[in-house]
C-alpha cells in the first residue's frame, strides 16, 4: 500500500546555494509583495466589477433620459400612452392629448409626481372645471 502524503523533498536546486531558511524568506517576501501589490479576492473583484457596471448603466440613463423630449405618461385606456409635455399642459389636455377611450366618465384620475401621489380627483371634477397642471415626467392615472 502507498502512503497518501508525499514525502518532504529537498530545497529545489535554485535555492541550493542559499540555504533552505533563506529560501523560506524569499517564498514569503514574494507572497508577501503579491499580497501588498493589490491582490483581491474573487468575491472583491466581482463586486467591484458589479458596481462598475452599475454606475455605467446609471450613466447611461442619465444620457438616455437627457436626450428624450420632455412627457407625461398616461395610465388607463388611452391610444397614446405618452404624451409630449409642453407648456402649459394641464390634467384635462393631457387625457384629450392621450385619446381616452373608455365608455364612461373614469372614476377616479390621480396625478403621480416623483412617486408620490400629488391630486386625486373624480372623473366628473375635471368636467366641472377642476385642473392640475403637469410638469414633465408626471404620471397620469386613470381608473375607469
Amino acid at each position: 500500500m502507498k502512503p497518501c502524503y508525499k514525502p518532504l523533498s529537498l530545497p529545489s536546486p535554485r535555492f541550493a546555494g542559499r540555504g533552505w531558511p533563506q529560501a523560506k524568506r524569499g517564498v514569503i517576501s514574494i507572497l508577501l509583495i503579491l499580497f501588498l501589490a493589490g491582490c483581491v479576492s474573487k468575491k472583491e473583484a466581482e463586486l467591484k466589477a458589479h458596481e462598475a457596471y452599475m454606475a455605467g448603466q446609471a450613466e447611461a440613463a442619465k444620457q438616455w433620459q437627457s436626450q428624450r423630449p420632455p412627457e407625461v405618461v398616461v395610465q388607463g385606456p388611452v391610444r397614446h400612452p405618452v404624451v409630449p409635455w409642453r407648456e402649459g399642459l394641464t390634467l384635462a389636455k393631457a387625457i384629450v392629448d392621450a385619446d381616452y377611450t373608455g365608455f364612461m366618465n373614469p372614476i377616479l384620475v390621480r396625478v403621480i409626481r416623483n412617486g408620490q401621489m400629488i391630486e386625486e380627483m373624480k372623473g366628473s371634477d375635471l368636467l366641472h372645471g377642476r385642473d392640475v397642471p403637469l410638469q414633465p415626467g408626471d404620471i397620469v392615472d386613470i381608473v375607469p
